[in-house]
């Protein structure tokens, strides 16, 4: 992220001009070129994570006519549910419809970040970082794959950009629509919310721009009566506050995770060996964490340089209300402030920090800088091109391409049929809509830690109720529940009741069928309801 041509002086700073200099065109060559790129490399590309599926499979209950919260359990706000459901309506249901939304918004991230960067240095160095964000960010599978905090950063990076087209051309109803955009944001991820304070703070403080605060506000307070007001008319206020509350109480305890944290922590990732290969492992780590680097560069970068200019450049003002912005995403990602949630808020980082190397860095460390993270963004990208090698599989869900697990995935599909009933415990709920399997419960998934004794019986109670012919399941022990939740040493990791039930009334199939260590059973001869 450093670039050629630093600029050394608050004095030589570009000055802030209209905003017909910073045109939109590359900014949008860049969406479609990433979308197309993405699209054809990835687009039905199935990736293995537990939170894969979460939102597959509220849109399809969804559009098979099943009310969210009433139903079925639904972790989240309705926002990312609508938008999946929409997609599904629109295009029917299939695994490529799933891939639409998130690269799409991951599309808009890579052109908003060589847009915002265009606004602070020249062409070159805008591109340099959105390069450099989309190797690093992109060849994280698990960013690729439907996540409300992807909708709903990409709804406020747009809140952003018309706030900063509003500061520029003096007009009231970009204020407006950046308010109205916001309260969007918050109905995919409730937390983004914090930039409507944080952009009526910065205008506020700026006083040729406080006039538009109440534009800003208004708008902010329409969207947030329309969100409501939907809410309200589909039935889900009261839903949706509930589950708010459900998550204020059981989400912290077992999901809290300190800032830049990495799953398996950082000691298990740089190993051991010769003073070499660690210093490679740390060299490659520290490229995978600038997602939790980067809003620290910016922030101390720029504040030096505010303190050190004799004299206000003209866009102070516009990177002060970035830096902002920047903080207030961060803060999003509370309780769970790992590398991975971090990435899901990092693009403001990424063009603030590319914008301060370039204008303000010695040109050594630029250039040094520049060349470090060039070739391991290259060595990223050359390994995630390796993984694209994968095996394609026919599912009900249309043809997928595999990287792993095919030969058990090809076994699945062939033993249970679509609308038999099937259980997943406790995680992966992506195999239900793979396998278009009937789930008997209310329940997408049951996160150990997060839910207790209360959701275990409710669930326990419908598989008795309805026992499926098929259960995947996948006994979790301590060591890898403390890994992905490392602070939830107080809490149970099992569902014993479940677990109990299961391995008395069903049966492992022979040979055995597994995918990602779910292992298949089928109900014993005999078991009803008991």
């Amino acid at each position: 992220m450093a670039f050629p041509a630093p600029i050394r002086t608050a004095q030589t700073s570009p000055a802030k001009s209209s905003a017909p200099r910073f045109r939109g065109a590359p900014g949008a060559a860049i969406f479609l070129l990433v979308a197309g790129a993405l699209w054809g490399l990835a687009g039905n590309r199935l990736v293995f994570t537990n939170d894969e599926g979460l939102i597959l499979d509220a849109a399809l209950r969804m559009l098979h006519g099943q009310r969210l919260y009433q139903d079925f359990f639904g972790q989240l706000t309705p926002g990312s549910f609508w938008i999946q459901e929409s997609i599904f309506r629109l295009l029917g249901v299939s695994f490529d419809a799933t891939r639409l939304m998130v690269i799409l918004d991951f599309a808009v991230q890579c052109g908003m970040v060589f847009w915002l960067a265009a606004r602070l240095v020249g062409t070159r160095a805008s591109l340099a970082t959105a390069a450099l964000f989309f190797a690093f960010q992109a060849t994280m599978p698990a960013l690729l794959t439907p996540q409300h905090r992807m909708d709903s950063t990409t709804l406020a990076l747009l809140s952003i950009a018309l706030c900063l087209e509003g500061q520029a051309r003096l007009r009231q109803s970009w204020w407006v629509a950046g308010g109205l955009l916001v309260a969007f944001a918050a109905i995919c991820t409730p937390a983004t919310l914090l930039l409507g304070p944080a952009t009526l703070l910065w205008l506020m403080l700026t006083p040729r721009l406080r006039r538009f605060a109440w534009p800003y506000a208004a708008g902010l307070a329409a969207g947030c009566i329309t969100v409501a007001g939907t809410l309200a008319a589909s039935g889900l206020l009261t839903g949706t506050v509930g589950q708010m509350r459900w998550l204020q109480a059981h989400y912290f305890d077992v999901n809290f995770m300190p800032y830049g944290a990495i799953i398996g922590g950082y000691r298990r990732a740089l190993g051991s060996g010769s003073l070499l290969q660690m210093g490679i492992r740390a060299a490659a780590l520290f490229c995978f964490v600038l997602p939790a680097v980067l809003p620290f560069a910016a922030l101390v970068g720029w504040a030096g340089t505010f303190r050190q200019a004799e004299e206000p450049s003209a866009d102070q003002d516009e990177i002060r209300y970035l830096l902002l912005c920047m903080s207030a995403f961060t803060l999003t990602t509370f309780p769970r402030m790992d590398n991975m949630h971090l990435a899901f808020v990092s693009p403001i980082a990424y063009a603030l920090t590319g914008a301060w190397l370039s204008r303000r860095a010695p040109r050594l460390l630029t250039r040094s800088v520049l060349l470090f993270l060039s070739v391991w963004a290259v060595l990223f990208l050359v390994n995630a091109a390796s993984q694209l090698r994968a095996e394609s599989v026919n599912t009900p869900a249309g043809v997928v391409r595999v990287g792993g697990d095919a030969a058990g995935l090809r076994s699945l599909i062939r033993t249970v049929h679509p609308g038999e009933g099937l259980y997943v415990h406790p995680y992966m709920p992506v195999l239900y809509f793979l396998t278009a399997g009937r789930n008997p419960t209310r329940f997408s998934f049951l996160n150990p830690g997060m839910m207790g004794p209360a959701e275990e019986l409710v669930a326990l109670q419908e598989l008795r109720a309805r026992p499926p012919e098929w259960i995947l399941y996948l006994p979790v022990s301590r060591a890898e529940f403390l890994r992905v939740f490392p602070h939830g040493g107080q809490l149970d990791h099992r569902f014993r009741r479940i677990e109990d039930w299961i391995l008395t009334a069903y049966v492992p199939v022979e040979p055995t069928i597994s995918v990602q260590g779910y292992r298949l059973y089928q109900r014993a001869s005999g078991v009803g309801t008991n």
